[in-house]
């Protein structure tokens, strides 16, 4: 699996969370998107970086296994390469991608050599600007994973719009995150499957009995998010919310992304608070100290592909959620309310308190029950099996010469 998430990446990723399903049954590499010559030269402060300079010094071997819980799962991190991104396209991108391309593959083949692997199934996540693959190996199925509307990605859609539909036509099959998304697949590959993104249901329905010291120093009400905060969330509906209800205590837990955050008005609000980025095993018990959770994303192009992970944490926690309608979330209707402005989000949020429930957070967390990892592997299985045995009985076309 070549995923554009990195293995310790500041936040969940469903990329990972899939590889870590399949190694349970299957040997899975999961590849590193590589970092630059600029993100080596500039990053001397950043953890991900520093950890992988043994590798590129070639102190240590390029591949790891960095969690205990799952020894069939192997990270490979490439060398950094140059910054691709940067070109615009035209002959001198294609070879300097040719170029990276074969760095990445240097290091997958190494570790294959490692493990004696002859054949396999490619899977790439959503990093389709390096979908080359350079092998002497049988490759068994090329798979697209796509999670996101590529083309509303600023940093990935110079390169990635065109190289996604590319990739996506020779594929064997592609599977996505929400609806809209296999849809869109649809068009260019008809082995085209919707495989929704779920929850890590243990962790977040685990009975917790306290909450952090940072957010219990906060007072009730607490409106909780939980995510990346960054382009898609509706900022000013936020402002406008939490100016007209001082009495609330708007709180978010997560990264802030620098070159897409636009809370600043946010922040200058004594009942808004960002607590930055948290250990993912830590969120139960931020979630606990919550009275609702909210997913305040903007109704656009770019969202109205999510499915967003955070719905099925939420649930899986019994938290109530309000939610702007953003995407297609008719599935969770009878569980989630619906806001469209910053005066529904108050009045939806309070109505949410006021209806909550030991047999309403029972619903949510059966809801979310439904939407775990290991039934998304079930479903993942499934429908490789199919495709490669559909792959295997196709006739092999035999060609004569017509004289």
């Amino acid at each position: 699996m070549q995923a554009l998430p990195r293995w310790d990446g500041k936040y969940a990723s469903t990329s990972l969370n899939i590889a870590k399903q399949l190694s349970k049954n299957h040997l899975v590499f999961y590849v590193d998107h590589p970092f630059t010559y600029k993100d080596k030269l500039l990053g001397k402060s950043n953890s991900q970086i520093e950890r992988r300079k043994a590798i590129w010094s070639g102190k240590e071997k390029p591949f790891y296994k960095p969690f205990n819980e799952f020894q069939n799962l192997v990270v490979i991190s490439p060398s950094s390469i140059p910054p691709v991104n940067a070109f615009p396209p035209g002959s001198v991108y294609e070879a300097m991608n040719r170029f990276a391309c074969r760095v990445i593959w240097a290091a997958i083949n190494k570790v294959m050599d490692s493990y004696e692997v002859k054949e396999f199934i490619y899977i790439n996540s959503f990093d389709p600007t390096f979908a080359r693959i350079y092998t002497n190996r049988k490759v068994v199925l090329k798979i697209y994973h796509c999670v996101d509307n590529i083309s509303g990605e600023n940093y990935i859609a110079r390169h990635g719009t065109n190289a996604e539909i590319k990739f996506v036509r020779e594929a064997d099959l592609t599977f996505s995150t929400s609806c809209a998304l296999a849809k869109k697949m649809l068009m260019f590959n008809p082995a085209s499957y919707y495989v929704p993104n779920a929850a890590d249901y243990d962790l977040f329905s685990k009975q917790v009995s306290k909450i952090p010291y940072d957010l219990e120093k906060i007072p009730n009400p607490r409106i909780l998010y939980v995510g990346n905060i960054g382009l898609r969330i509706d900022y000013q509906m936020l402002y406008e919310a939490a100016v007209k209800r001082p009495d609330l205590s708007f709180v978010f837990v997560g990264p802030t992304d620098p070159r897409e955050f636009k809370g600043q008005k946010l922040e200058g609000l004594t009942n808004v608070h960002f607590l930055g980025a948290r250990p993912y095993e830590t969120l139960p018990y931020y979630l606990k100290g919550a009275d609702v959770c909210i997913i305040p994303f903007i109704p656009d192009d770019l969202t109205r592909y999510i499915y967003p992970l955070k719905i099925n944490e939420y649930l899986a926690a019994g938290k109530a959620v309000v939610s702007t309608r953003f995407a297609d979330l008719s599935c969770f209707t009878s569980v989630v309310y619906l806001a469209d402005n910053a005066d529904e989000l108050i009045s939806e949020a309070e109505r949410a308190m006021k209806e909550n429930d030991a047999k309403k957070e029972a619903i949510r967390k059966s809801i979310a029950a439904q939407n775990t990892w290991e039934k998304r592997l079930e479903q993942l299985e499934e429908i490789i099996e199919f495709e490669l045995q559909k792959k295997m009985s196709k006739p092999k076309l035999i060609y004569s010469e017509v004289v």
